[in-house]
């Protein structure tokens, strides 16, 4: 039986997991990490590879290591060239992954992976039970909870008939790839779509990028103000005793759909340069060509066409792990807000050593949950407590 088994091997997973065994809160043999990739952040470094993300949005000292400036000495030590961005500090992409998988495999938390996929937790005798899609099931004395959002796709209305078209990819898929030649339309307004449209504008065999987004261009620093990382908000925040309250304050405190001033800039000069074709407002449908070509008609009558369509629309709006979570919450009686999401204390512990990270934890953490800095506060917490 482990002592801890962590579910979901990203950014929140590895945060917790590390921390467990860099503390020497457990040894290698008594943690056991589930995820359904190979490696630990392998959709993280996936997604950001395919979009050619350069550097991160977030600054210099929200990194998976305990010590805030650990990436600033591990900039230094291995002579990164402009290892840093802007007035924030925002680090270069490469090096921010290399020094997470350094310290993974420094922590041993390589040593704890297995690869499947959990479709089973319950409380029995007095401990945690696992099971996994190939049959297999791991007893626990507690798990963490710290499954991403980003493994189910959100795919709008207007493309159900063509969700499967060879043309139609989203870039949250991990098998999809983007186009090497042709007319390429990008779906989307937030960061991954801009960082997709602009290294499309590099690839000189594409013939035309146009980019279609319901709102205007959103400049924001961050993805949530960092007084949300403090008291600033957070104490107030933490005051409101209707969770109903805290879900739209957390929908309103994020920058959803919102590029940084950098990304922004490279928009424009590539749209002045006749490289890229911005468009705003709302896809009413979709249609295939006799040509191939897919066709998307615009609440204002305009008609876009294109041979390839990536869709960069986020997540689904879903809890993480519904599936196998309700019955749990059935079973249990699990406290729930209106929203479907864990209510937790300050321990983020749900119940009987059941904890919970990242999105399942930000009616605790806050709008800064889902992120780095929010998987810093969650390993924490469940350091502290547990």
């Amino acid at each position: 039986m482990y002592k801890w088994i962590v579910i979901g091997g990203g950014i929140q997973g590895s945060c917790v997991a590390s921390r467990l065994l860099e503390e020497k809160k457990a040894e290698v043999k008594d943690v056991l990490i589930i995820d359904p990739h190979k490696q630990p952040l392998e959709r993280w470094r996936t997604i950001t590879e395919k979009i050619e993300m350069k550097y991160l949005r977030s600054p210099l000292v929200h990194h998976l290591h305990t010590d805030p400036y650990s990436l600033k000495k591990y900039s230094s030590e291995n002579n990164y060239a402009s290892s840093l961005k802007g007035q924030y500090q925002r680090p270069r992409l490469d090096m921010f992954n290399q020094h997470s998988m350094d310290l993974l495999e420094e922590t041993g938390v390589m040593e704890c992976w297995l690869q499947g996929v959990v479709n089973g937790l319950s409380w029995t005798e007095q401990r945690w039970k696992v099971c996994i899609a190939d049959g297999r099931c791991f007893f626990s004395e507690r798990v963490v909870l710290a499954m991403g959002v980003n493994h189910t796709p959100h795919y709008p209305s207007w493309i159900d008939s063509y969700k499967d078209h060879k043309a139609i990819n989203h870039v949250f898929e991990m098998d999809s790839s983007l186009p090497e030649t042709g007319d390429v339309i990008v779906v989307g307004g937030g960061m991954t779509a801009a960082h997709l449209a602009y290294a499309l504008t590099q690839k000189e065999s594409i013939h035309s990028v146009t980019m279609v987004k319901r709102h205007p261009l959103r400049v924001h620093h961050f993805d949530s103000d960092p007084g949300w990382l403090g008291p600033k908000y957070l104490n107030k925040y933490h005051k409101l005793t209707s969770y109903k309250e805290r879900r739209l304050v957390i929908q309103e405190a994020r920058n959803r759909g919102s590029i940084t001033r950098d990304l922004y800039l490279k928009l424009l000069k590539q749209k002045r340069a006749g490289r890229l074709d911005i468009h705003t407002g709302c896809i009413q449908k979709i249609r295939e060509d006799t040509d191939g070509s897919m066709q998307l008609f615009m609440e204002n009558e305009a008609k876009l066409e294109g041979t390839a369509i990536l869709l960069a629309t986020g997540p689904a709006i879903a809890m993480p792990g519904k599936e196998w979570l309700d019955p749990l919450i059935e079973q249990m009686q699990l406290p729930c807000a209106p929203c479907g999401f864990p209510i937790v204390p300050k321990s983020l512990e749900w119940k009987n050593g059941l904890f919970v990270a990242g999105a399942l934890a930000e009616l605790e953490i806050g709008p800064a949950s889902r992120n780095i800095a929010g998987a810093r506060k969650a390993a924490e917490r469940i350091l502290q407590f547990a």
